[in-house]
């Protein structure tokens, strides 16, 4: 299905719109300015949803972000939020599969030994991208913060 096309104010209509990753492509990349720096992040968000789905056998993700944006200035990075369809297979996950969730996700305030050190934030894809992961009866208010401002975005399901 068709990402619809941008409104007036470049924006995505209003509400979720369901997508696959031809459909990201062709509205957020093929059809919007800057397309190299899309490309980039593009890139960023696919390879990010290859190793979110090797972690969640299944579930959604909200693309948002100024990547869902048309506007002149190229989009710096892009904003996810990973909504898994069963909370519990997250919960059984082995070391293996943790770090690899744990590395889906932006974390603030991290400390770090050897050698120890400060990070303000840590993000997925080499800063590319920020990784929010939504717990069971947050979809509303992950969905308010993504159509903030009357904004649509894509919904990719797997």
């Amino acid at each position: 299905m068709a990402l619809p096309h941008w409104t007036p104010q470049n924006l995505l209509p209003p509400g979720r719109h369901q997508a696959d990753l031809a459909d990201v492509y062709e509205r957020l990349v093929f059809d919007a300015p800057h397309q190299n720096d899309r490309e980039i992040l593009f890139s960023a968000l696919n390879s990010y949803l290859g190793v979110a789905r090797r972690v969640m056998s299944s579930g959604r993700a909200w693309i948002g972000g100024a990547f869902v944006t048309r506007t002149s200035h190229p989009p710096r990075g892009l904003d996810v939020v990973l909504l898994p369809d069963e909370w519990g297979a997250l919960k059984r996950l082995d070391d293996g599969g943790r770090t690899a969730l744990y590395g889906l996700l932006t974390l603030r305030g991290v400390i770090v030994g050897q050698p120890a050190m400060y990070l303000e934030q840590v993000q997925p894809v080499g800063g590319m991208l920020d990784g929010f992961l939504c717990r069971p009866g947050d979809e509303d208010v992950w969905e308010t913060v993504w159509a903030e401002g009357g904004k649509g975005f894509p919904e990719m399901v797997w």
